[in-house]
């Protein structure tokens, strides 16, 4: 039996192609790569914390707080009563700043995808959106899933409201492809 201390959790959130056609704000999908990676594990020290962050070039911070994949893994916490769980967050960028290609959304959904996983998947897919649409917010200060939405959930995503999270997973056209 694996000791709880040991878990250890790694994801791949992949980039996004948002505001589809005249889709603004409401159309999105999920491309294979590139993406971001977050690794969670159990901390003996209380509360969230990201230990380390590759890619970057230094750019992104250190604090939870302030992070987008911390935020959105703080939110959940708290949601659940959680919050003084030690958890340790290692991000990876592994896609440019400002491509749009959905970076903060990406880090945002890896890093809450990973918490829920961690600690023994309490929500499903689709409740965790808000938490990272919480995390993305962070960063441009919008409240929209055009890019959690599909980077979460994969495939096509149609977002019909986000105040209410109303939001449908369309069928992907047979031989889509598309380069960014």
């Amino acid at each position: 039996m694996e000791k709880e201390s040991s878990k250890e959790v790694r994801v791949f959130a992949p980039a996004t192609v948002a505001n589809v056609a005249c889709g603004y704000d409401v159309l999105g999908f999920a491309i294979d790569a590139p993406g971001d990676e977050v690794v969670a594990r159990f901390s003996e020290e209380p509360g969230l914390r990201i230990a380390k962050i590759t890619g970057d070039g230094g750019k992104l911070p250190m604090e939870a707080d302030k992070n987008t994949a911390g935020v959105a893994a703080q939110d959940l916490l708290r949601h659940l009563g959680m919050s003084d769980r030690g958890i340790e967050l290692e991000i990876h960028k592994k896609m440019p700043f400002g491509s749009g290609l959905g970076s903060s959304a990406a880090s945002a959904v890896a890093g809450v995808y990973a918490v829920n996983t961690l600690i023994d998947e309490p929500l499903t897919k689709k409740q965790l959106l808000p938490f990272a649409m919480t995390g993305e917010s962070s960063a441009d200060g919008a409240w929209h899933a055009d890019n959690v939405g599909p980077c979460l959930l994969g495939g096509i995503v149609f977002i019909r409201s986000n105040q209410e999270l109303d939001i449908a997973q369309l069928p992907v056209p047979k031989n889509l492809w598309v380069a960014v």
